[in-house]
């Protein structure tokens, strides 16, 4: 078999064990709602941020732009911002959502193929990463299957949230790069930076791992004309699909949002007195704080804005807020950055609001990727390649993104992370398998040696 119809096979079968994965999830779950709950039901079924999506989505059907849709019925629900323009969320996955909506109606018909589907496609692309790192086929089917196992990407196939589509994106950026640093091709530069801007589009926290690429290739590449002008491809191509989202809200409102507006929301969620309080020792877990609260007020009411943009100027507010915090307390910010660390690092948050089956799906993934991923990532270090060095400094730029401002709950985030050392732990398991075989092939020549047979031949 050829390379490429092995790296083709391989594609094909941990796309059809992704998608299968989390379709048969789904259907396991919801059941009779697959095809009972349609309209108003549909959209009253969620909460959070998978209710503001829809919620989203259905403004933009409706022809009232990119606002978080005001529905009756819903007051009970954890809905921010309801009537306001939702520049807290990246327009990719709402924009998506309406146009499956706009097919089908509110209703699972295509959202939750088309989620599983990306699911797939994201392990083929997990696989294909690890094939073009190791250079090992049952290395890269075991970082696939894990990447298709994934309790969160799973469980959210089947729900409005962007998960499976955000870190599809991811992967396939990832790979899509490796292509364009070995052949430096302007080809797959222009493919590099259309996805990458995909990805961008669709949640802002890629903005730090792209730019990790970014630099990557500038340190370690060929650099010639050729590596000049095709990295130049890659960062046009990007902004250039960025930025018609960006122009549209300046021109609109006149601020400047190139994304979403929420970064200092997320800082000042992470970062604020109320957490500083906990103990070194106690797993981090973001919370509401009632003096947080009253200061980002506080600035508020010292300027006038419109209240459509409230997202806009409440982030804006809670990024001062967090930033003086900071600065002020910069022990209290290390103490919060050492607690975000190694919580993420657990099975799961020991303060999360999670049943004990979820809590046993965590863990048992934790012990498939956590141990093998960690060790075999020091081993690969002592004689790195350019792919596995590239994968390594992701997993640094995540784990420091993710200390530096905030981790969810339900460790969400850490996602991006587990993928990345899906792949090491998918080579670990595939040299351990090696070194068994060897091992008794090594014992079954010994014994044919020591055979009554072998030795009347030797005689």
């Amino acid at each position: 078999m050829t390379s490429i119809n092995r790296a083709s096979t391989l594609f094909l079968v941990l796309t059809l064990i992704g998608f299968g994965l989390r379709f048969g999830y789904g259907v396991a779950r919801y059941r009779t709602d697959l095809v009972r709950v349609t309209g108003s039901e549909f959209i009253a079924k969620w909460d959070y941020d998978g209710l503001e999506h829809v919620l989203i989505a259905k403004a933009l059907l409706s022809g009232k732009g990119y606002i978080v849709d005001e529905v009756p019925g819903l007051e009970s629900k954890h809905v921010r911002l309801v009537g306001r323009e939702a520049l807290y969320k990246a327009p990719l996955y709402e924009f998506f959502l309406a146009g499956l909506f706009k097919l089908s109606g509110f209703s699972f018909l295509l959202f939750f193929p088309a989620q599983a589907l990306f699911g797939g496609l994201l392990c083929g692309f997990v696989g294909l990463i690890t094939l073009e790192t190791f250079e090992r086929p049952t290395a890269a089917y075991f970082a696939g299957v894990m990447a298709a196992a994934h309790p969160v990407l799973v469980n959210s196939a089947s729900q409005p949230y962007n998960e499976n589509l955000f870190f599809l994106l991811f992967v396939a950026t990832l790979w899509a790069f490796y292509r364009w640093l070995d052949t430096q091709r302007m080809s797959w530069a222009v493919v590099s930076g259309m996805l990458a801007a995909l990805w961008i589009l669709t949640r802002e926290s890629a903005i730090p791992l792209f730019m990790a690429m970014l630099m990557f290739a500038i340190v370690t590449a060929r650099r010639n004309a050729r590596f000049y002008w095709s990295l130049s491809a890659i960062v046009v191509v990007a902004i250039g699909l960025i930025a018609p989202w960006s122009v549209r809200n300046y021109v609109q409102f006149g601020v400047v949002v190139p994304v979403a507006s929420i970064t200092g929301s997320a800082l000042l969620e992470g970062n604020n007195d109320c957490v500083a309080r906990e103990s070194l020792l106690t797993p981090f877990l973001a919370q509401p704080c009632a003096d947080t609260n009253r200061k980002v007020k506080e600035l508020l009411d010292q300027h006038a804005f419109s209240e459509r943009l409230r997202a806009y100027w409440y982030d804006r507010a809670a990024r001062v807020v967090a930033v003086r915090f900071i600065v002020d307390h910069p022990a209290a910010y290390l103490k919060l950055s050492v607690r975000r660390t190694w919580t993420i690092v657990l099975p799961y948050n020991p303060r999360a609001d999670q049943q004990p089956l979820q809590r046993a799906a965590f863990a048992a993934y934790w012990l498939a990727i956590m141990p093998a991923g960690i060790i075999s990532m020091f081993i690969q270090l002592r004689r790195p390649r350019q792919q596995t060095a590239m994968i390594v400094l992701l997993i640094a730029v995540n784990l420091a993104t993710m200390a530096a401002v905030l981790i969810h709950q339900d460790l969400r985030f850490r996602v991006g992370l587990d993928l990345l050392l899906g792949c090491f732990a998918g080579w670990g398991y595939s040299a351990a398998l090696e070194r068994i075989a060897a091992r008794r092939r090594g014992r079954n020549r010994h014994e044919s040696l020591l055979s009554p047979r072998s030795a009347a031949a030797g005689d």
